[in-house]
């Protein structure tokens, strides 16, 4: 980030020695109340958190300049949150460092056996290398280069091998394990180990669909069964996973009114992986028996290897789309580098705390927890100061000749009250009208507050989960001050009121807490940016 529209080189030492000594440990609403510590202007929204019904308790955040370190405004800055989503920054930092950006995955192909008449007299071996991004068509030219070496057939065996790191069926227990975002991990894993279940209706008939789809390419899966659920079956969204069996089956229920589709998620990713590799080879002339789990053998020949692109694109991805399993094979194959073996999520999230740890000493880590890469759980806690220790430390870090400013997703709030959705991209998009009129030197009032208001950037990760909403970045500010912030809000209070509520409480449109939340969080933000 340039000096400026981003931000200059940092030095350290001031900013650590505020983080390690300018709260007491513990949490920092005991010590002065949720107040701002000496030194650091309040910002002075406690009538809004009454208004919207947010437990002020639940809230914390913290501003400091990027330049000097000075503090300039806080909250529970030291107080333990579930950030959600915005652990995917801190897996980005710690890959980024590691791996490096320019990594590039490995998924290969071997054999065993001599070739004769076109027939593999062996074994053939497909083989993960914690590819974050491998797509259906990534498959092809690896089997055209099995068929360039005369293999048309295997006697033997189609193994796969997904030992890099340790496979889990989820991310998260606590989530649904049948919603998309919440499916497996593997070192072997595809198209985001998702499938696509469509149903179409035809009068009374209901034909229903699994297979994993690309922008490209669809592949049937016909180890995942699809079928009717029986009459009087309910199901929230149309669809219910039966778990009776070696296989699961996902049914849709009789009385669906329309054609349909969703995504379900993969549990088994190597194994999904390897059958739609025999699926693709199939069609491309290659006969293979049905997968298998097994180790590569020592005396195993390449075929062929399939390179994926350089990490700094995944990573640049995964915090646009905010994709889950992708953050965790990126965390995964990064702390196996680390340790040198491959680690269960759980204690592959602990290894990252750990390295930042490791890379910042002086910062006071009290409470930190990190369950996995993606913040898929609320088991995860961190500080808004120590979020914003990490920040400040990796903004001005090149990566590829790129900063993490240049890597994180733009962020847009208003400069008045709040608006609807609606009215708000009006008003980004009159912002970026704004700036155009002031290149060109008109002058009109509505150009000036508009490019004004387009001044003000934001760069950061948003992070949501029941209950709790979190951003986290880098800003602008009007006065072109550029500042190192995070804003934390985890209220477990109208977490519980919405379990004993039921949906009920769901059905409030208004009073929804997601709703409320993302009115408070916007407001705090919008106050730093004018304020400071």
């Amino acid at each position: 980030m340039r000096r400026s529209g981003g931000f200059a080189a940092i030095p350290l030492a001031g900013f650590l020695a505020l983080a390690a000594g300018s709260f007491p440990a513990g949490n920092a609403a005991a010590a002065n109340g949720g107040a701002a510590p000496d030194g650091a202007k309040p910002l002075g929204l406690e009538a809004l958190f009454k208004r919207y019904l947010i437990d002020e308790r639940s809230v914390g955040y913290i501003a400091m300049d990027a330049a000097t370190g000075a503090l300039l405004t806080a909250r529970n800055a030291d107080g333990a949150f579930t950030p959600a989503s915005v652990v995917k920054a801190l897996t980005a930092i710690m890959a980024l460092d590691v791996l490096g950006p320019d990594h590039r995955a490995a998924t290969r192909l071997y054999r065993t056996g001599a070739v004769k008449t076109g027939v593999l007299n062996g074994d053939l071996i497909l083989v993960g290398g914690g590819d974050p991004e491998l797509y259906t068509e990534d498959f092809i030219p690896m089997i055209r280069a099995l068929k360039a070496g005369g293999i048309t057939k295997v006697s033997g065996r189609f193994l796969y091998d997904d030992s890099l790191f340790p496979e889990v069926r989820q991310i998260s227990a606590e989530h649904n394990d049948d919603v998309g975002y919440n499916g497996g991990v593997g070192a072997l894993s595809l198209n985001f180990n998702r499938l696509r279940l469509s149903w179409t209706r035809s009068g009374r008939s209901l034909r229903v669909r699994i297979y994993s789809k690309t922008d490209r390419m669809a592949v049937p899966v016909d180890m995942v069964a699809g079928g009717v659920a029986p009459a009087g079956t309910r199901a929230r969204h149309g669809v219910v996973r039966n778990r009776d069996g070696p296989n699961p089956r996902w049914l849709v229920v009789p009385t669906v009114k329309r054609s349909g589709a969703m995504w379900v998620p993969v549990k088994r990713p190597g194994l999904i992986a390897a059958h739609v590799f025999q699926q693709v080879a199939a069609k491309q002339g290659v006969a293979l028996p049905d997968p298998q789990r097994g180790g590569r053998p020592a005396d195993a020949t390449a075929v062929s290897v399939h390179r994926s692109g350089p990490s700094i694109d995944a990573v640049r991805h995964f915090l646009k789309f905010s994709n889950n399993v992708a953050t965790e094979i990126v965390g995964q194959a990064t702390t196996r580098r680390l340790s040198g073996k491959p680690l269960p999520l759980a204690q592959s999230g602990a290894a990252m705390a750990a390295w930042y740890r490791r890379q910042l000493p002086s910062v006071d880590w009290t409470g930190l927890r990190i369950a996995n890469h993606s913040g898929l759980t609320r088991e995860t806690r961190i500080s808004p100061l120590q979020i914003a220790a990490v920040l400040r430390w990796a903004c001005d870090r090149k990566y590829a000749g790129r900063r993490l400013w240049d890597l994180l997703q733009p962020y847009w709030v208003g400069t008045g009250k709040a608006r609807t959705a609606k009215k708000q991209r009006r008003t980004d998009s009159l912002s970026r009208q704004g700036s155009k009129r002031a290149a060109d030197g008109r002058n009109s009032r509505s150009g000036l507050r508009a490019g004004r208001a387009a001044a003000m950037q934001i760069r950061g990760k948003t992070g949501t989960l029941n209950h709790a909403r979190s951003l986290a970045g880098y800003m602008v500010t009007r006065s072109k001050r550029e500042i190192v912030f995070a804003v934390l809000i985890d209220d477990d209070r109208a977490r519980l009121a919405a379990v004993e509520a039921g949906q009920r409480y769901k059905r409030l449109s208004r009073a929804r807490w997601a709703w409320r939340s993302r009115v408070v969080l916007n407001a705090i933000v919008r106050k730093i940016m004018l304020d400071f």
